[in-house]
């Protein structure tokens, strides 16, 4: 099947993308890794209005250890977390966890936040994150 009609958006910034998704609420759908949304979309299980790409937004990439803090991005993808020297050093449940997701196709377009927002039962992530204690840091427009 053939995914239907929609405008895409690829914000500069995070304020442009949270400007962007409250302007079109539940017509705006949001792409990363897209290994979940595209498919809805080619199955026509999903017809937004908008695809807003963030991609393109570096804070929220990386992975990074400070203090007594691992940070990383949403826009992270499995294949960085099973790879990191930093996620192996300090959350080594997150690299075991990693090569258990998908394929390595899967895994290096999914990403970490794609894989919480999807908020899948059976998914690795969000057991590891109440296994380690983790904070997740949500932002919005609000």
């Amino acid at each position: 099947m053939k995914a239907p009609s929609f405008a895409y958006a690829r914000p500069g910034t995070l304020a442009e993308a949270f400007d962007l998704l409250e302007r079109h609420g539940e017509g705006a759908r949001i792409l990363a890794g897209g290994q979940s949304l595209i498919p809805s979309l080619n199955m026509r299980l999903s017809s937004p209005e908008l695809l807003v790409d963030i991609n393109g937004l570096m804070e929220l990439r990386g992975i990074s250890f400070q203090g007594k803090v691992l940070r990383i991005g949403a826009l992270v993808t499995h294949a960085q977390i099973e790879k990191s020297p930093d996620v192996r050093k300090h959350a080594p449940l997150l690299a075991q966890a990693a090569p258990h997701i998908a394929h390595p196709a899967i895994r290096n377009r999914g990403t970490l936040g794609g894989s919480l927002a999807l908020a899948d039962p059976a998914a690795e992530y969000p057991a590891c994150a109440v296994a380690l204690d983790a904070t997740l840091v949500i932002a919005g427009k609000k």
